[in-house]
C-alpha cells in the first residue's frame, strides 16, 4: 500500500473508506505503515513481498498469475461479513465469491480497460513490430473473464475504460465511473531555469505505452534547440525498437534516456510538454502529475487521461505519428499557447486531487444497492 503507481490508487481508496468510517478490513500483500489503523490490515508480509519478486523474473506472466491466485485463496480466509467487498481484477475470484456467500455487494476494480480490449490492442502493437506475442498469460485473462461474470459492479477510471467494457457486452449499469487523482501539493509548478523546448516521457518505456511513436516523431521534427527526455526503465521490446529508430536517425535528434526516476517532479517542472502516446492504459497517472505541474499533456484517448483535447494539450490517435508531430511542433512555435495550455492543465488538475478522488469512490459506494 501507498507505493508508486496502482499500489498509491490502492492506498487512496482504503483511506477514503476509511476515513469514512467503513472499513472493516485491509487485505493486502503486503504494506508499509500509513494513517490507515494497522488493527484493520491483514498483509501476507515478507511471503507476498517474495512471490511479487519471483513473478518479476518471469516474461510469460504464468508466475504473476500464479503468485496472484496464490493471495486471492489467502485473502479469501481473511474476509469478514461486510457490506461492501471491493477487489481488483486478476487478484479477487475467490475472495469475491467468499464475499457473495457472506452477503456482501461485491466490486472489482480494473485499472485498466477490459482485459480482451486489453489483449487485442497489444497483440495488434506486437505483431505490428515482429515482437511476437505480449505478456498476458491466457491463464490468467480466463481467470478475470470469470471474475467480471460474477461481480455485481466494475470500478474502471476513465471513459476509455468505460467504453471498452461496453463494447465487450458489459452492462454500463455495472460500471461505476471514479477518475482517478494526484497530489496537488507535491505535483505543482515551478518556474523553470532554461529556455529549452523540452518534451518529456515519463513511464514505463514499453510498447505499450506507445514510446516507439514518439521517438519517430521526435527524430522527424526539426526542434532547435529542443530536446525529448525519456524518463523510465526500458523494456525488452521497446530496447529493440529504439535502438533500430536511433541507428537509423541521420538528423541528430536529441533524445536523452534519463532510466527510473523515483521523484520526477523537478523533472516535469522542467518541461515544456508532457507526451504520453499510450496504446492501452486504464487512467494513466502521470498524465495527471504532469498537469498538475503545469505542463501541457499529448496524449491519446487510449491513455484514459482527463486531458481535454485543444485546452489542456492534446489528445491524438494511438498510433499517429503525423499528429504528435502536429501537436509537438504547434506547442513549439506558439509559447503563448503552450502557457495558456499548461496554466488550464494546472486549474484542471486541481479537480481531481486524492481527497476527490477518496470522496468521490465513497459517494459511488453510498449509492450501491443493498
Amino acid at each position: 500500500m501507498a507505493g508508486g503507481g496502482i499500489g498509491n490508487t490502492a492506498y487512496h481508496a482504503a483511506r477514503g473508506i476509511h476515513q469514512a468510517g467503513r472499513l472493516k478490513r485491509l487485505i493486502v500483500s503486503s504494506y508499509v505503515p500509513t494513517d490507515i489503523d494497522a488493527k484493520l490490515i491483514k498483509s501476507m508480509g515478507l511471503v507476498g513481498r517474495a512471490l511479487k519478486k519471483l513473478a518479476s523474473f518471469d516474461r510469460t506472466g504464468n508466475a504473476d498469475a500464479i503468485a496472484n491466485s496464490i493471495f486471492d485463496l489467502y485473502a479469501a480466509r481473511q474476509i469478514v461479513p461486510c457490506s461492501i467487498f471491493h477487489g481488483w481484477a486478476g487478484f479477487s475470484l475467490q475472495s469475491l465469491r467468499r464475499a457473495r456467500r457472506l452477503g456482501a455487494v461485491t466490486v472489482l476494480e480494473r485499472a485498466s480497460c477490459h482485459i480482451l480490449t486489453q489483449k487485442r490492442l497489444l497483440e495488434e502493437e506486437y505483431q505490428r513490430h515482429g515482437l511476437g506475442r505480449p505478456a498476458i498469460a491466457d491463464v490468467a485473462i480466463k481467470r478475470e473473464l470469470r471474475e467480471y461474470e460474477e461481480v455485481d459492479f466494475v470500478g474502471v477510471p476513465s471513459q476509455f475504460a468505460f467504453d471498452s467494457f461496453v463494447e465487450q457486452g458489459f452492462h454500463p449499469d455495472k460500471l461505476i465511473l471514479t477518475p482517478f487523482g494526484v497530489d496537488t501539493r507535491r505535483f505543482r509548478p515551478a518556474r523553470r531555469n532554461d529556455s529549452t523546448f523540452r518534451a518529456l516521457f515519463v513511464g514505463q518505456v514499453s510498447i505499450r505505452k506507445g514510446i516507439q511513436y514518439l521517438l519517430h516523431a521526435w527524430q522527424e521534427l526539426d526542434v532547435k534547440e529542443g530536446e525529448l527526455v525519456v524518463v523510465g526503465n526500458i523494456g525488452l521490446g521497446a530496447r529493440r525498437v529504439a535502438e533500430n529508430l536511433l541507428k537509423a536517425d541521420r538528423q541528430g535528434a536529441r533524445i536523452r534516456f534519463a532510466g527510473f526516476d523515483p521523484d520526477p517532479v523537478a523533472l516535469y517542472q522542467s518541461a515544456s510538454v508532457f507526451v504520453f502516446p499510450s496504446i492501452e492504459e486504464g487512467s494513466a497517472l502521470v498524465t495527471y502529475e504532469a498537469m498538475a505541474c503545469g505542463v501541457p499533456v499529448i496524449t491519446t484517448p487510449n491513455a484514459g487521461s482527463v486531458v481535454r483535447d485543444g485546452v489542456d494539450g492534446f489528445i491524438v490517435p494511438a498510433g499517429d505519428v503525423q499528429a504528435l508531430k502536429n501537436g509537438l511542433l504547434l506547442l513549439y512555435k506558439d509559447h503563448k499557447l503552450c502557457a495558456e495550455m499548461g496554466a488550464s492543465a494546472r486549474r484542471r488538475a486541481e479537480e481531481f486531487s486524492w481527497e476527490r478522488y477518496e470522496q468521490n469512490l465513497v459517494a459511488a459506494y453510498r449509492k450501491l444497492p443493498g
